[in-house]
């Protein structure tokens, strides 16, 4: 892919009126709304469940692709947990079937596709669509750019500033005793620390 091929977006439905979320689509030219949501309901905001939703992106000429079983947080197979019980991320991005999900993305945008990938949260930090999917994304060549509740953008490299930040205190530090840490290890680290603090464990609410 080509750099002027490979930008997706991603975005968080929050609380947003279905107006104000077409708004925030509209304004970044997008065709194609991909739902890595789970389950494609919303208890509070049922705008946003799957029927009402892709209807609605219909009438405004956005395709609906719902991939909860490709990208989805709440995924409950044994292989994918950790020695806790959680969803370990790491083992998610492996799988056969989101490596499956990333392949239909590539196609997508091969075809000229301008595609959002959308959850519920509404700050991309505290969200698997950063933590679990993004970094994979970025890996395989794609400019991720994360649409924000203000209109504005955050790149995928901003964001992984703030996750630094957000665990600098428990992130590997280099002293007298330790060999040289380098930025990609501490990284590593943070998303770690991330998947701990925000996957989902079979049997939660």
């Amino acid at each position: 892919m080509s750099n002027s091929q490979s930008i997706l977006y991603t975005i968080g439905h929050s609380t947003h009126t279905s107006a104000y979320f077409l708004e925030l689509l509209q304004l970044y030219s997008i065709d194609c709304l991909v739902d890595v949501r789970s389950m494609a309901a919303s208890r509070y905001n049922p705008q946003y469940n799957k029927k009402a939703l892709a209807s609605f992106l219909k009438e405004n000429s956005i395709q609906y692709l719902h991939f909860d079983k490709e990208f989805g947080a709440r995924q409950t197979s044994p292989e994918l947990l950790d020695e806790a019980g959680q969803l370990d991320f790491e083992k998610v991005r492996n799988a056969t079937h989101f490596k499956n999900g990333v392949d239909r993305l590539k196609q997508g945008v091969a075809k000229g596709y301008t595609i959002a990938l959308m959850c519920a949260e509404s700050d991309p930090l505290d969200c698997h669509r950063f933590g679990m999917i993004s970094t994979a994304l970025t890996e395989q060549g794609f400019d991720i750019n994360h649409i924000l509740k203000d209109k504005t953008l955050k790149t995928n490299a901003a964001l992984e500033e703030e996750l630094l930040k957000k665990y600098e205190k428990k992130l590997p530090q280099q002293d007298i005793f330790t060999s040289v840490v380098n930025r990609e290890a501490r990284l590593k680290a943070a998303y770690r620390l991330l998947n701990k603090d925000i996957a989902y464990a079979p049997g939660q609410i």
